[in-house]
């Protein structure tokens, strides 16, 4: 039986804090769009591209360069949204929060240091292999779970992103805004459906 041998799709219980608003992630993925290093080295490109993702249906602009690059965009939340960013050390955390980010973006080795509940912290993996493990640790601390699907290209991009969230990542950083915006609003018809009603 194919039905047995598929792992259950995990309860999510957590909540961020976007812009101000709490975002119920029980059945709901956001979109976090990366901003590209931008070629010239210009704010403006920064800026123009920060704006498109908008546009395409981003719920967060992912600015992951120097902070003189998430300054300009953090600043105009009502243009461009709010600002995350993508970090590798604790040091980046606080660096970027500085700057003005409104979610950070950790491996669960720097998430681990974060404090939890509405700080704006999210567990972030590469990998489908990786999220059962992250997806344990970040429900004992109540952070809710993002896949990088930047670098997930093709057909088979789709299939990883819903894969992802029935697994419980609730957050995709993509570089493919509209892809990963179905994406998530057919999972979260999905997910919904199967919520149990009270």
């Amino acid at each position: 039986m194919i039905a047995s041998s598929l792992p259950p799709v995990p309860l999510v219980d957590v909540a961020l804090v976007v812009g101000g608003r709490t975002v119920d992630l029980a059945v709901r993925a956001v979109v976090a769009g990366v901003v590209p290093a931008p070629r010239f080295g210009r704010e403006g490109e920064v800026l123009a591209t920060a704006a498109a993702l908008r546009a395409a249906g981003a719920d967060l602009v992912d600015v992951s360069l120097p902070p003189r690059m998430i300054g300009p965009v953090a600043r105009a939340p009502e243009m461009y949204g709010p600002v995350a960013v993508r970090v590798a050390v604790g040091d980046e955390a606080a660096t970027a929060r500085r700057a003005g980010a409104q979610v950070v973006l950790a491996p669960p080795d720097v998430a681990a240091a974060a404090i939890g509940g509405d700080d704006g912290t999210v567990v972030i993996v590469d990998d489908l292999d990786d999220v059962p493990a992250a997806h344990a640790f970040a429900a004992a601390r109540r952070l809710p779970l993002g896949v990088d699907a930047s670098r997930w290209h093709g057909p088979e991009a789709a299939a990883r992103e819903a894969a992802a969230i029935a697994l419980g990542c609730r957050l995709v950083r993509t570089a493919d805004v509209r892809r990963s915006r179905r994406v998530a609003e057919v999972m979260a018809a999905i997910l919904g459906a199967r919520r149990p009603r009270p």
